[in-house]
C-alpha cells in the first residue's frame, strides 16, 4: 500500500480546505435551509472559480484533468464543514461516467458547464433492492442503438439526491436483454417528474419518475460491468465524505470537553469521557485507512471490490458510533439545535444509508468471501 500524497494532491486538499473554511460558518446553514432548494450557491460558485469543480474535467473542456484520488480529498474537506452542495453527486455520479463512457459530443455538451459551475448533475444509485448484482428498476423502453439513439426510459428512481437541482441524471437502467447500462437523462425534457422530499440531513432528494423519457446511452469506453464500476466510485466517495464528517465531529468534541469544566477541571480529563473520545479517534483512523485503501486499489487497477465494501461498511458503522458518542459527550448542548454538533449526527445518519447500509455491505463482503475472493 502507498498512501503517500503527491504534491498536486496536497495542493488540491489545501485549496479545498481554504474554500470550504471560508464558507463554513454554521449560521449560513440556517439561512440555506430556509431557502427553497437547500443549495449553497455561493459555495458552489466559489468551488467553480477556484477550479475544484473542474478537477476531473479534461483541460480541453476547462478543467484540470485529475482523477478520483484528487477529488476524494475534496470530499473529506466538504465533510469537515458540512458544505451543502451536490459535490460527489456531480463529480463522481455525473462527470466520471461521462469521462469513462460518454462520447465526444456528450462530453463537450456537459463537462465545460460543470467546470464553470453552471450545471448540477446527479446519479440514481440509492435503490439497490433488486439484485443483479445490485439492481436497476428503471427499464429501457425502446431499442438502445449504438450511441444511444432512440432510447427512452420508464420507471422510478428512488431517493435521487439533489435531483431537484440537477440538469441531468445518470440513471442505471435494464434493457430488454437484462443488461444494466448507464443512461444520461436531461431533466428538462418530457417524461420526467420529480417528487421532492426532505432527507434526514435536511437536504432534498426526489423520487424521479420516468415515462418514456428521452435518454442517451453512455456507450463508449471499456466493456465491463458499468453499474458495478459506478457504484465502486460512489461508495469510495461517500466513505471519504463520511471520514471528513467524523473527523470534524471528534475535533469539536475534543475542543468542547477541553473547555467545559466540572469540579474545577475539564471534563476531557475524566476517564469516562477521554476513553470514549479515544475510541472515536481510533474509529476515524480506521475509516480513513480503509477508504484510502479502496481509493488506492481503485485508482491503480488492483482488485478493489472487497476493499470498497470494507470502506463503506466502516464509514457507516464507525461513523454512526462516532456521531452518537460525540453528541453524548456534549450533554445538553448535543440536543440544542442552534449548536452545530447535531448536524454531524444528521449527516452521518443519512450517509450511513446512502447506496447501501453497513449491514448490506457486510453481506456483500460475505458473498465475496463465499465466492473465494480475498479481502
Amino acid at each position: 500500500m502507498d498512501f503517500q500524497l503527491a504534491e498536486e494532491q496536497v495542493t488540491v486538499n489545501d485549496l479545498a480546505r481554504d474554500v470550504f473554511s471560508r464558507n463554513g460558518d454554521p449560521q449560513r446553514l440556517f439561512d440555506i435551509e430556509a431557502g427553497p432548494d437547500r443549495f449553497d450557491r455561493v459555495l458552489y460558485r466559489d468551488l467553480a472559480e477556484s477550479g475544484i469543480l473542474g478537477l476531473p474535467v479534461p483541460e480541453e473542456h476547462g478543467g484540470a484533468g485529475l482523477g478520483l484520488w484528487e477529488i476524494a480529498g475534496v470530499f473529506v474537506e466538504q465533510g469537515r464543514t458540512l458544505g451543502t452542495v451536490p459535490l460527489w453527486e456531480t463529480l463522481v455520479g455525473g462527470v466520471l461516467p461521462l469521462l469513462r463512457y460518454g462520447n465526444a459530443k456528450q462530453q463537450a455538451e456537459w463537462l465545460p458547464r460543470v467546470a464553470a459551475g453552471d450545471t448540477v448533475l446527479t446519479v440514481a444509485v440509492d435503490d439497490l433492492t433488486d439484485a443483479r448484482p445490485y439492481g436497476a428498476r428503471v427499464r429501457v423502453r425502446s431499442g438502445a442503438e449504438p450511441g444511444g439513439d432512440g432510447v427512452t426510459l420508464s420507471g422510478t428512481a428512488v431517493g435521487v439526491r439533489s435531483a431537484h437541482l440537477a440538469d441531468a441524471i445518470v440513471v442505471p437502467a435494464t434493457d430488454e436483454a437484462g443488461a444494466v447500462g448507464l443512461y444520461l437523462v436531461p431533466t428538462a425534457g418530457p417524461g420526467v417528474r420529480r417528487d421532492t422530499f426532505e432527507r434526514t440531513d435536511r437536504g432534498l432528494a426526489s423520487d424521479v419518475h420516468f415515462e418514456d423519457a428521452a435518454a442517451a446511452l453512455l456507450a463508449e469506453g471499456p466493456e465491463e460491468d458499468r453499474f458495478d464500476w459506478l457504484l465502486r466510485q460512489v461508495w469510495t466517495a461517500v466513505a471519504a465524505l463520511q471520514s471528513g464528517v467524523s473527523q470534524a465531529a471528534v475535533r469539536q468534541a475534543a475542543d468542547y470537553t477541553s473547555g467545559r469544566e466540572q469540579f474545577g477541571v475539564p471534563i476531557a480529563t475524566f476517564q469516562a469521557v477521554a476513553h470514549q473520545l479515544a475510541d472515536c479517534h481510533i474509529d476515524t483512523e480506521a475509516m480513513e485507512v480503509t477508504y484510502l485503501n479502496a481509493l488506492w486499489r481503485e485508482t491503480t487497477g488492483r482488485p478493489s471490490r472487497a476493499a470498497v465494501h470494507v470502506a463503506k461498511y466502516w464509514a457507516a458503522e464507525a461513523g454512526d458510533r462516532v456521531a452518537r458518542t460525540v453528541q453524548h459527550v456534549h450533554g445538553g448542548m448535543g440536543a440544542d439545535v442552534t449548536y452545530p454538533i447535531h448536524r454531524y449526527m444528521l449527516w452521518t445518519t443519512q450517509l450511513a444509508n446512502t447506496a447501501g447500509s453497513g449491514a448490506w455491505h457486510l453481506q456483500q463482503l460475505a458473498d465475496l468471501v463465499g465466492e473465494g475472493e480475498q479481502l
